[in-house]
């Protein structure tokens, strides 16, 4: 049976393996626990620029020849920064396992770079912060929404950064970042697949395993945000005839027993996929939105967002009513006995889904052990088939009666009740 091991090196760094002979390919994901929480005005975006730049050129192999041994090995790269965490990944076959872990090495120690590949990727980073401010959607969730929700915290600045400070951080203020942030203390490595345990624990002990062990400098971190009433928070916009709105609600603690497999099952009957309650209510009967779903976010402090893209304006009040309707039907009544077993089946179905997909899993061992949460992926399934109506009646009456902050945009000339 497949079994997670954990393993903690002398300098601080951890690695938790998940053998998965099955498989065909092998995925390795370094995360290294930095994000937008850990900048400042001066530096905001640095966390993401950094991420950018980990497979450049470097002191190693130039670019051109560093795409080549990925892609002519059959590896494939990617990243993702978030408030508290980057991380990057390679998806490689068994057999170019080893070198993907040079490579990731490579990115990770790098603290050089090529003038014009820096500038170059610096207008990448600001074309993403000014495609987020383009798409409705996105740029209510990310510069509306969360900021206002996150106010007065570490947490309100945005992932993608500001034009601004991205075009302004210099090159040395860029490793200066990197070099307080990547560090093996703050490291932990996952992976999952098809590869030879010894083999490859030896590479990392001969690579990340020989960095040496910094002091590490902690951050005083304003994370705690207090949920209060708030006025709506809307944008004018020029050039859109639709009004786009989301809303968000305090959820428990990603990491956090029971109720982290309630508020799953509770996101899934509110607003997820075509069987919901939010599509149900707002698409199916009253042609309310285009893009209608919830999503539910892990971050330090995590919540559920309810997203209504692409809807009239003046149906704004008809839309938070029904919201209002579906929150307050299920907590005050609670969940059929028929939709609990449905939602169920969805939520192992989706599980299952990630269990097929490498890259979901290592995210999840590398979460499961950089933040210590109890429950390995492999034992999700029984956490579901555990959640009964009382549990989430509980978890109901706890988080969806809390008050929720919303944000949007809506045309010219038009205006919000």
């Amino acid at each position: 049976m497949n079994q997670e091991r954990v393993l903690n090196f002398a300098n601080g760094l951890k690695v938790v393996t998940l053998h998965m002979p099955e498989k065909k390919k092998v995925c390795m994901m370094v995360a290294v626990g930095v994000g937008s929480i850990h900048e400042t005005a001066e530096t905001d975006g640095a966390a993401h620029f950094t991420e950018h730049m980990l497979f450049k050129s470097n002191r190693y192999r130039n670019s051109s020849q560093f795409i080549k041994d990925i892609e002519w090995n059959g590896i494939q790269t990617g990243a993702f920064t978030d408030r508290d965490c980057t991380a990057f990944r390679v998806l490689s076959p068994s057999h170019t396992f080893i070198d993907s872990i040079q490579i990731t090495y490579e990115a990770y120690m790098n603290l050089e770079c090529v003038p014009d590949e820096l500038e170059t990727e610096r207008e990448v980073v600001n074309t993403e912060i000014r495609r987020c401010w383009e798409s409705p959607g996105c740029h209510v969730i990310h510069n509306l929404l969360m900021p206002n929700y996150f106010r007065g915290t570490d947490l309100e600045r945005n992932v993608y950064g500001q034009v601004n400070a991205i075009s302004n951080i210099s090159f040395e203020e860029m490793i200066l970042f990197k070099k307080k942030h990547y560090i093996p203390q703050k490291t932990v490595i996952s992976i999952a697949g098809k590869f030879d345990q010894e083999d490859v624990i030896n590479k990392i002990e001969m690579t990340f395993g020989q960095i040496s062990r910094p002091s590490l400098t902690e951050d005083d971190l304003n994370i705690n945000v207090v949920v209060r009433n708030k006025e709506p928070l809307y944008e004018v916009r020029n050039g859109i005839v639709q009004a786009y709105m989301a809303q968000i609600l305090p959820a428990a603690d990603r990491f956090s027993g029971e109720d982290y497999f309630a508020l799953h099952m509770l996101e899934n009957a509110i607003g997820k996929h075509m069987s919901c309650r939010m599509c149900d209510e707002l698409l199916e009967k009253r042609g309310i939105g285009y893009d209608v779903r919830s999503m539910y976010q892990n971050h330090p402090e995590n919540c559920i967002i309810l997203l209504v893209n692409g809807f009239d304006a003046m149906r704004l009040q008809e839309t938070r009513d029904v919201l209002d309707n579906i929150l307050y039907d299920i907590v005050e009544n609670g969940l059929p006995e028929a939709e609990i077993e449905g939602v169920r089946n969805k939520s192992i179905s989706l599980l299952q889904d990630q269990l097929e997909n490498l890259d979901d899993i290592t995210i999840n061992l590398f979460r499961k052990v950089m933040y210590d949460f109890p429950i390995s992926i492999l034992d999700e399934e029984d956490g579901y088939r555990n959640v009964n109506s009382e549990t989430l009646r509980n978890a109901a009456d706890k988080y969806l009666t809390k008050p929720r902050i919303e944000a949007g945009i809506i045309p010219e000339n038009q205006s919000v009740n």
